[in-house]
Parts: C-alpha cells; structure tokens; sequence
C-alpha cells in the first residue's frame, strides 16, 4: 500500500502535517475531508531503494550538500526536512545512503555534527567542527556558508596543483610508451641485422640490445616489478612515517617544495581563518586545520605549535621554531597576534597566497617545459642514434675488410 503525505487544516485553523498508508490519492482526499479537514495538498511519499555504502563521495558533491542546506536553513525549512530534500536530489548513491542515516541520527536527537562525525571518509572534519561551532552558537547558516567557501578553496588549489602536474606526466607517458615500442618493436630487427652482418658494434649499441632483449623475453618481470613498485610505495604512503618521509623529500625538491609550501600555507591559514570565525578555540582550530594542510611535515609543526600554545607559547613564534612556513606567514601572524584580528588577517594571508600558488604553477611550468623537451629529445636521440650508429659505420667496417 502506498504511503502519502499531506498538510490539511481543522475546522479550527490548525495546520496538520502527517505521513499514512492509504489504497490511493483520491480515496484519501474523500476521507480526509470526511474527517473536517481542509485538505492544502497531497503527495505520494516515493520509497527509494537502498544505495549502497560503496564509491566515494567527490569534494565537489560536499561543497553542493553545504550550499544547498544552508540555503534550505535560511529560507526557514526546518532540518530534518532539508536533510530530506538533499537526500531525494542527490546524483551520488553513496552520498544518499549516507544522508539518509544523517537524517535517521537527526531525527533519533542526535546534533547534525554528531550525525557527520560518523562518517569521516565522506565528511571532512573542517566541515563536521564548524557545523558543531554553528549549532552551539546558533549561527549554523553562517557558519555552512564558511565551511563551503574553506572547502571551494581548497579544492581550487587541489586543481591549480593537478593541472600543472598534468603535462610533464603526460609527456613522461607519452616518451615512456614511445621508447618502449621503439625497443620492444624496432630495435629486434635492426639487432637481427647486424647479428647477421656479424658487424663489431658499439659499446652503444649493445647497450641497447640488451635493454630490448630485457623486455621482449622478460618484460613480464620488469612490469610486475615496476607494479609491485607502485604498491609499496603507495601503501607505505598510507603510513604516519611514510607520508612524512616522503612529505619531506616533497619540500626539498626544487620549485617543487616551494610550491607546496605555499600551497600547504594557503590551505592552513584558511581554514584556521574559517574555525576561529565560526567560534572555534584557537588550539582546537589549529589542530583541525592542520589535517587539511596538505602536506605532513608542515601539519606535524602545526600540531606541534597547537600543543605548545597550551603552555602559553605564541603561535607565530612555533611556526617560526618550526623553520617550515613561510616568513610572511609567521610574520603578519606575529601582527595579528598584537592587534587582535587573527580571522583577518589569516583570510588575507590566504589570499595572498593562492595568488603565490598560481604565479608559482607558471614559473614552474615555463621552467619545466624546456626541461622535459630536453629530456625527451635526449631519450629518444639516445636510441636513434645507438640504432643507426652502425649503419653509418657500416662502410668503414667493409673498408676495413677488404
């Protein structure tokens, strides 16, 4: 039997809102105005299958949840009803199944934060504590919009960081597939050749014949090797000591970690700026913004400071003890810590940065650029000329011969 929902009024004026199973819509109409109801509207409620809990949910499907909510909170519907409407409307079956238990939780008494905080690989927990600062201090609106515009930051510098990665690894892919075809495919039948010539060959050229030999008889090996490679240095990216070490290496390459640097630094001041204007402690705020920082070696010195702020330290002096941030991070930090105004001035020290972010992709990228054509050209002049060096050889050796 299908289940409808309707909003009627009595006789007296009260509006009554109720869910009930009932065979069909027009019966239902017939029985409520025989129940001296006014009947203002009807709806069948649609029962959605479960989703499955599988896939992830994309920081772009959080970002929409948060502006939709807050605008629902602000337009006066109430929670559990919002919760309801996104539910319905989202295009991710993860991230439905996911706010249908949000809603159950909500519904149950529990705080929306609570009901979050039970599910961190779809939330982040900048989202989930200024949700748990908005409901405290009753400014849960305010506090949405915040949390949406830390994380539309964060994912525009996630971007600028992935795009500017896009071409030296599409490149290094490209002269990887290449080269490998060239030894995999042509190099065999010029080594035929001169194995049937029986021509001396360069120390070059057999180089070159032994690397192909490599992969056309046992390239198998080299690409489990080269897979199992990958996986243990993914899974050992996956460990506190691993994300550090290899966080470190990060900071020391050049132009690299100076770009990730910044970016680290962009993303830490935001969303410190974002907590302490929702009503977050300072310690706490740190401690949070430091899980979205990016890169492990700078969030440990942001949690280190954290723990010495509650020994009355100075936030701007453990940043600096720390030797990772920036000087005018550490520096306008100093100021905001004299005046007052630690939000402010964190929000422009972002904004600054993001600036730094991008300029530093385009400096990085008109220095990479000639570096890969460099390299590539090298590669690739290595095999051709290991190819045909004996062939251009080859007269001397008849030459010689005769």
């Amino acid at each position: 039997m299908p289940t409808f929902e309707y909003t009627a009024r009595t006789g007296s004026g009260q509006l009554v809102s109720e869910a009930i199973n009932y065979t069909d819509e027009l019966a239902l109409r017939q029985y409520l105005r025989s129940s001296d109801l006014y009947v203002l509207e009807v709806r069948e409620k649609k029962v959605r299958r479960a989703a499955k809990a599988t896939g992830r949910v994309g920081l772009g499907d959080i970002i929409l949840f948060t502006r939709h909510l807050r605008t629902m909170i602000m337009a006066g519907m109430p929670l559990l009803s919002a919760l309801e409407a996104l539910m319905e409307q989202s295009a991710s079956a993860r991230l439905t199944q996911v706010l249908e238990n949000v809603t159950k939780g909500v519904a149950t008494g529990k705080s929306l934060a609570t009901s979050m905080g039970q599910y961190p690989t779809v939330f982040p927990e900048l989202l989930v504590t200024m949700t748990h600062a908005g409901e405290e201090s009753g400014r849960l609106p305010d506090t949405l919009k915040e949390a949406s515009r830390q994380l539309e930051m964060q994912m525009e510098i996630r971007q600028k960081l992935i795009s500017a990665m896009m071409y030296p690894a599409f490149t290094l892919t490209a002269t990887v597939l290449t080269v490998t075809a060239m030894l995999v495919f042509i190099v065999p039948v010029f080594a035929k050749i001169y194995r049937d010539l029986k021509a001396p060959l360069p120390a070059i050229t057999q180089l070159l014949i032994q690397i192909s030999d490599i992969l056309v008889h046992q390239g198998w090996i080299v690409l489990l090797i080269g897979i199992a490679g990958l996986a243990f240095l993914r899974r050992y990216y996956r460990t506190p000591e691993g994300r550090l070490h290899i966080d470190g290496i990060k900071l020391k390459i050049p132009m690299v970690g100076n770009l990730v640097r910044k970016s680290s630094s962009a993303n830490l001041t935001s969303s410190l700026a974002g907590l302490l204007d929702s009503g977050v402690p300072l310690i706490n705020a740190l401690q949070t913004a430091s899980r979205v920082c990016g890169n492990e070696v700078m969030a440990e010195a942001a949690r280190s400071a954290a723990h010495n702020l509650a020994l009355g330290r100075r936030l701007s002096s453990e940043l600096e003890r720390s030797g990772h941030f920036p000087q005018m991070v550490v520096r306008m930090i100093a100021m905001a810590e004299e005046v007052g105004a630690m939000p402010e001035v964190l929000r422009q020290v972002a904004a600054g940065y993001i600036e730094e972010v991008e300029y530093a992709i385009r400096r990085v990228m008109t220095i990479i650029e000639p570096i890969m054509v460099l390299c590539v050209g090298a590669i690739v002049g290595f095999v051709l000329v290991a190819m045909y060096y004996p062939i251009f050889n080859m007269g001397n050796v008849f030459l010689s011969g005769a």
